[in-house]
């Protein structure tokens, strides 16, 4: 299969993987069934599958019985090479379920909640997006840390509303509030680093208009890093962000960001 290698065309790849979960998925199989499916789709991409699945699955533990069993069953069974995209999954059910979060928390240690945020985060900007990008306004009732993690998550959206576009990303943070630009900003980071697909000049522009930002930026190519550490897909994309945006080897941002690794995927196994 030849995987498409600009910015703009992985993203609809992207989507294209997305949709083809939640197709399978209309009729129901057996969790070796569905996981074998998954792990058919190429090594670039395949967490995205399993970041399908999850949102199925949580969405349906959280429609039926309000527990999470089934979606934990398959967590257990994915989490060492997918957590990151596991997590993100079940945002994306709670979203469209309009459950709050609050209540499942403590059951779903060491599940990292900020990666559930960033779930919402994305599907509010994907789905709710006059009111969440263009009026910028936030679900009521989010604590500080929620906000921090749906607008990491929001600003992964804003990456992909530019379609990759440097600049139009750049503009549209630059349009939020000053206090939510950090986050937003590691958002981006993790969307290029994770996607690839920019020039050098891009990344190198990325880098620059990022300003006081930059460190956040730099943390999410270094999320993005981890989780293509963890599925055994690191590519030249997310290497040469780490080189152009980071200034060093993915590996060596990865041991830069042991404690960073650690608050995220502490399970997970993903720095040895």
């Amino acid at each position: 299969m030849n995987l498409p290698i600009n910015a703009s065309a992985k993203m609809e790849y992207i989507q294209r993987v997305f949709l083809r979960v939640q197709d399978f998925m209309q009729k129901d199989h057996e969790l070796e069934e569905l996981m074998s499916f998954l792990d058919s789709e190429p090594p670039e991409f395949r967490s995205v599958a399993y970041e399908s699945a999850s949102m199925e699955i949580g969405m349906r533990d959280l429609s039926s019985t309000k527990e999470l069993n089934n979606w934990k069953l398959f967590y257990q069974r994915a989490a060492d090479v997918h957590t990151f995209h596991m997590e993100i999954g079940l945002g994306w059910a709670f979203a469209k379920v309009e459950i709050p979060v609050d209540a499942y928390l403590k059951s779903l240690e060491p599940v990292m909640s900020r990666m559930i945020f960033d779930g919402i985060g994305y599907y509010h900007g994907l789905f709710k997006g006059r009111r969440t990008v263009k009026s910028q306004l936030l679900p009521e009732g989010f604590e500080e840390q929620e906000l921090s993690g749906f607008d990491q998550g929001l600003g992964r959206r804003l990456w992909y509303i530019a379609k990759g576009e440097v600049q139009e990303a750049a503009d549209l943070i630059q349009s939020f509030q000053a206090t939510r630009h950090h986050d937003l900003w590691r958002g981006v980071g993790i969307a290029c680093g994770y996607v690839g697909g920019n020039r050098k000049a891009d990344m190198e522009l990325l880098l620059d208009l990022s300003g006081s930002c930059k460190k956040q930026l730099q943390k999410g190519i270094a999320l993005a890093a981890m989780s293509r550490k963890a599925s055994d897909s690191v590519s030249e994309d997310i290497e040469q962000a780490c080189e152009i945006i980071c200034g060093m080897p993915l590996m060596d941002v990865l041991i830069l960001e042991t404690g960073l690794g650690e608050q995220y995927y502490s399970k997970s196994g993903i720095i040895s």
